[in-house]
């Protein structure tokens, strides 16, 4: 088995524990990858970070290169794990909250690897990572999270109209603008993706307030130490 790919987004901050050996500038035939792969060890398990905004959190979700993201770790990687962040489509939902979705929604803007020939994927996230990831939860004393949601997945970089809200929520309970165009390549690559999305909104309109970027960034980094708590437990168990 090769080592565990980590795709971090929105919240993800440095991880003390994480350390890193080397880091490589990686180039592909579809471009350069958001950022070099940070290539290390934690909790004795070898691991590969990508940095989906890239180092600096300065690529907007809609100008993300996710073809040489995912072609950059599928020699490197067996399964990948991305840390996304969402808004409720719903108000059950707590905010700030864990999800990790059992599949997604992308009519809109899905992409592939194969531009020049018809091939088929059927796309979906890994059962079998999801199930490790849910009993990593389940053993870290984080608390509920919820484990049947839906992710929908629009292009960004703006958020949704509160009309937009309406229709999404009738296909889904998160609504993001990255995990999906990752899972999908990450299918067609042959690798194993889950996600773990940290909810830390509501969508426009679910509530009676107004969403600001500044608080969802926030939020997100909050709900980091819940995140490397679900980790650090998931890597433990190997």
């Amino acid at each position: 088995m090769q080592g565990i790919g980590i795709i971090g987004g929105t919240g993800f901050a440095e991880w003390e524990e994480f350390e890193v050996d080397e880091k490589e500038k990686k180039h592909t035939p579809w471009g350069t990858p958001s950022s070099p792969l940070y290539r290390g060890t934690l909790k004795g398990k070898k691991i590969v970070l990508l940095k989906r905004h890239g180092p600096g959190h300065d690529i907007p979700p809609h100008r993300i290169n996710h073809r040489a993201n995912i072609y950059a770790l599928q020699k490197e990687v067996d399964e990948l794990i991305g840390i996304c962040s969402a808004g409720a489509l719903k108000a059950e939902f707590e905010v700030p909250s864990i999800s990790l979705p059992e599949d997604y929604v992308n009519f809109w803007n899905p992409v592939t690897f194969h531009d020049e020939k018809i091939k088929h994927v059927t796309p979906g996230l890994s059962s079998d990572l999801r199930e490790e990831l849910i009993e990593a939860a389940e053993g870290s004393g984080f608390g509920d999270i919820d484990e049947d949601g839906v992710y929908v997945q629009t292009k960004g970089p703006r958020l949704e109209t509160k009309a937009e809200v309406e229709i999404l929520a009738q296909f889904g309970d998160l609504v993001g603008m990255t995990m999906a165009s990752e899972a999908t390549l990450s299918k067609e690559a042959s690798l194993e993706y889950a996600s773990i999305v940290s909810i830390d909104n509501y969508a426009n309109g679910v509530k009676d307030e107004e969403v600001e970027y500044r608080e969802i960034v926030d939020t997100a980094q909050n709900n980091w130490e819940n995140i490397k708590k679900i980790l650090s437990s998931f890597l433990e168990r190997r």
